[in-house]
């Protein structure tokens, strides 16, 4: 078997709220691992909304998500391929959190918008929607001996994202280091042969000295760098193969992607309701806000007064550039 995985992230550009970056992998037959996991399991997922209906849409959660339109498309695709694991779907969002590896308590208690904040899931969707899509998803799977591998995920929230853009001096660099972590956990847990895709990040095209940086012990061989693919064949001191790729618009290509792009702003997205219901308590009518540069101006200036009230520390509401 061959593992085919997927990188993307959630929050890296918003200046309010957690970063989210998860990998997800899936066990295919060596023969089929050279195909697409669209085309794969096409029974029982769809890369168009037109169908959603009968199959799972899984595509790059900006094109799928929309505030106006809810969480119920991303939370039914989250919770309807957790179910297939050994750790099932979460029935709440600290336990969402612990299934995919990511529940700092002692991070999580320095907000008061998160701490003691546990919530039910699913919040859009309902459980028997996410019985029938896995149900669908594993008769697609069994058909062509696939497997849902593995799901994880890092989460920065604002102090944490905060200090690593300190030690590593931009935040590029903590997006690297934290995707690197993911393939470490990913390497070492996975098999023989391991092809990994990751969404490109900004306009590198060499990718050699950082990942030769992060695995010190590996041996790197470049194959292919450029400003729509750079491929490398890695070794690591266990003889264990990777297969690394990093692919502009990964999530439009690559299923694993377009998954895990959607993982991470699903969790993202219940941060954010937490710190949205948080602050609409202490000012009622005050209208939500995603986190994004220009809406957040108007948001932090609506609740400058509640800032200074509750003595609410800058370092874990606003990032850092």
């Amino acid at each position: 078997m061959t593992i085919i995985a997927g990188i993307d992230e959630a929050g890296y550009g918003p200046v309010m709220g957690p970063l989210v970056i998860t990998v997800v992998a899936f066990d295919v037959p060596d023969e089929k691992a050279h195909g697409s996991l669209w085309e794969l399991l096409k029974d029982g997922v769809s890369d168009s909304l037109k169908d959603k209906k009968n199959r799972l849409c899984v595509r790059d959660s900006k094109k799928l998500y929309h505030a106006r339109n809810g969480l119920r498309a991303l939370e039914d695709a989250v919770l309807s391929f957790l179910q297939l694991t050994d750790a099932k779907a979460a029935p709440s969002f600290y336990q969402l959190l612990d299934r995919l590896s990511c529940h700092d308590a002692g991070a999580i208690a320095r907000y008061p918008w998160y701490a003691d904040k546990d919530y039910a899931l699913p919040v859009a969707t309902s459980v028997s929607s996410v019985l029938n899509y896995a149900n669908l998803l594993q008769y697609a799977l069994d058909r062509h001996n696939v497997r849902f591998h593995y799901a994880g995920s890092c989460v920065l929230a604002v102090h944490e994202f905060n200090e690593q853009v300190r030690q590593c001096g931009n935040k590029g660099s903590v997006l690297f280091r934290n995707c690197a972590s993911l393939i470490a956990k990913l390497w070492d847990a996975g098999g023989d042969t391991i092809h990994l895709t990751i969404d490109k990040q900004g306009g590198r095209n060499s990718y050699l000295d950082p990942l030769q940086e992060q695995f010190p012990t590996a041996t790197f061989l470049a194959l292919e760098e450029g400003a729509k693919v750079s491929t490398y064949e890695a070794t690591s001191a266990q003889k264990k193969k990777l297969m690394l790729s990093f692919v502009e618009k990964g999530e439009e290509s690559c299923m694993a992607v377009a998954l895990a792009s959607l993982f991470s702003k699903y969790a993202r997205e219940l941060f954010m309701r937490l710190e949205n219901q948080y602050w609409l308590q202490c000012m009622p009518g005050l209208k939500p806000t995603a986190g994004y540069y220009e809406d957040a101006q108007r948001f932090l200036s609506q609740i400058a007064p509640v800032i200074r009230e509750k003595a609410i520390r800058e370092d874990i509401l606003i990032r850092i550039k």
